[in-house]
Order: C-alpha cells, then structure tokens, then sequence
C-alpha cells in the first residue's frame, strides 16, 4: 500500500478538525440539530461509495440476508427481496445505482443496511479517520461507534416520522449524487400533533411545523435521539449514518461486565468468610470496586484502539515480509494495560493480545504509535521460537493479522 501525501493529509485534517468544531457548535455539542456543509470533498465521498458498496458484497456473501437489512419497494417492507440478494449480487464493477435500477426494475425503493463495521475493516479505517477530531474534541461514548447506511430513491423515510434508539445520537453524512431533505420536529410540537406516537406515516399532514434541512453530497446533519425526524429522498442518493453511541447505562454496565469476566480470570485468591460490618466491605474485600476501575480502562483501551469502534476488527491473514517496512494504520494505536499477574494486554483494533513483559517490545510498541516505520531486516525479529527474535515477530504478526498494519 503507498503512503499517502502528507502534506495533502494534513491540510485535509485542519478542515475537518475547523468542520467537525463548526457541527459541535451548532449543536451545542450534539444535543440539539445542527447541520455543516461540505464536511466531506467530493473524493471522500466516492471513497465511501466505493467502501459501502464493498460492505454490501462482503454482507451478501456471508448468506445472512435477514440481519440488521431492511428492504423497502414502494414503500412497503419486502422480506423477500432480502433472499433475492443471494441470486443477484451487487457485481464486482458495478455501482451501487446502476446495481439499484436493475435490482429493483427502476421501482423506488429504499436499502437500510445496519452493522457496516461487521463487513469492511476499511469502512472503519476511514470513518474513524474521519471522526477523530469530534472524538478528540467531545469525547468517546463508553459504548462505542455504529455505522449504517440508506440508499434509495424511497421519497419519504419508509418507516414515517421516528426518533433514534435511546442514547444513540445520528451523524448523517449525506453522500450523494442527489439531494434529500431531512425534516426535523420540536419534541413538543411532534407530540401535540399526533397524540405521543412512537413513529408517525402520515408525514404530508405535519410537514407545516417540521424544520428543513437540504443535503448535498459531504454535507453533514446531527440529531440526538430525542428529535423526531424524516429524510426525502425522491431521487436515487446513498446517506450513512454514524451512530454516538452513549447509550442507556444498562448498556454500558453489559460491557464492563464483559471486562470484569477477563479482569476476573487472574485473581485466584479465595475468599471463604463475610465480613460483619456490611456489603460495601464484601466488596472492598474482593477488591470490586478497584476491579471495576480495571474494567473502565480496558473499555477505553479497546475503544480508543479501534478508532472508537466497540465491534473489533476480523482477523485476517498475514503474510508477513521479512523485508519489508510496516506501519500502523492511521488513526489506530496501540493501547497498553498492566495485568495483576505482570502480563502486558496490548489492545489494536478491538483485540487483546497478552504478553509477558519485554522492554523490546514495549520499544517496538512506541515506534508504532509514533507513526515510524518498522524495518524488520533491520530489527532482530525471527519466526523460530527458540530465538530471543521471536517475541518481536510474534507480535507483528499478531498485530498484522488484525489489519492494523501496512507495508510502507
């Protein structure tokens, strides 16, 4: 893979970080609707094209046409145009509107796609590069990123008037070639018109109070999941959405669990009485609450080692040049956790690969995240085991096999 400008890089990463502060001010950092033009340039625009049609193929291959996909023909939802995916595939060449017109026979019809990250490493590569301004400057929510998108030429939001799942704030990106129109409601307002309903169709009959907002292709619009909202897209145009995962603490409190499980594994000691004095010194005694620290920072360690993705990337193969110059992908990094039992957890890319400690490796872990390139003819790796090399190239290899590197 050849490296890209960096000077190009660069100037690129000032209008976005100037973009992605101009979106948080508008929304008074993501609580209210807002909406920025021209966050996206055109070519970013053909570059997720290109990604969201190479989920699409990746999702129609793995022969689940049900999950996380909702089709729309005229409006109404067809479940079995979901099983016809398998018989006529988006091609390797083709394009997504072309694929869309001969699918569909040029009947309108609307494609919601769910879980992109589950299909494409690289969707999560450039989303992530793209997003790391508004994480560096308004945080990263406990539970994570989402990605999804729509395509169509639907007119209204087939599902009518609707509001995001709790805790889970939308960041549309609209990619084009048309227009779409995104309406907004007062909560209030939406509420007094039709009588609290969870999603309203009938969305010609409330469109007088609704507030709109014209998309064009890198324009990018936010909502909370409060807001009450619907999209028109009368003509053939592809949004994607990335889910600000907040969400609700029950949520959270699952993630963290699943981190006390691994946090748990190392600590054997037994504990055989229960103290008198009350549930907080059961706790304290079984070092719980330390414990749960350990478990926030490995939340946090896996997040920020996937760009904010929770959904770790697909272990791939890795056929490693012993030769060759490696880097860490941008903007992935790795994170290091002590262990209780003086291992050394190294999160990339959602996975955890655990190490004894090696001040080779911690170096090597440091001339990754500083962006260097990794020379192996001239590092002492070595893939037999028996050699002092082989930590090193162990590593890289597991590294690798994350998709986390690229030879330079």
């Amino acid at each position: 893979m050849k490296v890209r400008n960096l000077r190009y890089l660069a100037n690129a990463l000032i209008m976005n970080t100037a973009k992605w502060s101009e979106l948080l001010e508008s929304t008074n950092g993501l609580v209210q609707p807002g909406m920025v033009k021209e966050l996206l340039s055109k070519s970013e625009c053909e570059k997720f094209l290109s990604l969201i049609a190479e989920s699409t193929r990746s999702f129609i291959k793995e022969g689940k046409p049900n999950y996380g996909l909702k089709v729309f023909l005229n409006g109404l939802q067809d479940n079995v145009q979901n099983n016809r995916l398998l018989e006529d595939p988006l091609k390797e060449n083709e394009s997504l509107e072309d694929w869309g017109k001969r699918f569909f026979k040029e009947e309108p019809f609307g494609f919601i796609m769910n879980f992109l990250e589950d299909y494409s490493d690289d969707i999560v590569a450039e989303m992530a590069t793209c997003a790391s301004p508004l994480l560096e400057t308004h945080g990263m929510p406990l539970a994570g990123l989402s990605l999804l998108f729509f395509m169509g030429d639907y007119g209204y939001t087939p599902f009518g008037v609707h509001r995001g799942s709790p805790g889970e704030d939308g960041i549309l990106f609209h990619l084009g070639p048309a227009t779409k129109t995104f309406y907004i409601w007062d909560t209030d307002e939406y509420n007094h018109l039709t009588g609290n309903a969870p999603y309203f169709k009938d969305v010609g009959k409330i469109l007088h109070a609704a507030t709109p907002y014209v998309l064009e292709s890198g324009d990018v619009i936010s909502f909370p999941d409060h807001v009450y909202h619907v999209a028109y897209t009368p003509t053939f145009s592809v949004s994607m959405v990335l889910d600000y995962k907040r969400a609700e603490r029950k949520t959270v409190k699952q993630l963290l669990v699943r981190e006390l499980e691994e946090v748990f594994k190392t600590d054997n000691q037994l504990f055989t009485k229960v103290p008198e004095e009350g549930e907080m010194e059961v706790l304290n005694t079984l070092g719980f609450v330390e414990n749960s620290v350990d478990a926030v920072k490995r939340l946090k360690a896996r997040l920020k080692s996937n760009g904010g993705f929770y959904k770790a990337s697909k272990m791939q193969r890795f056929p490693i040049n012993l030769s060759g110059r490696y880097t860490l992908k941008t903007p992935f990094i790795i994170q290091e956790i002590e262990r209780p039992d003086g291992k050394i957890s190294h999160f990339i890319r959602g996975h955890e690969i655990v190490l004894e400690r090696d001040k080779k490796i911690t170096r090597l872990v440091g001339q990754l995240n500083e962006q260097r390139s990794i020379d192996l003819a001239k590092t002492n790796i070595n893939p037999n085991p028996t050699d002092p090399g082989f930590s090193l190239f162990d590593l890289m290899m597991r590294i690798g096999q994350t998709g986390a590197l690229f030879e330079v």
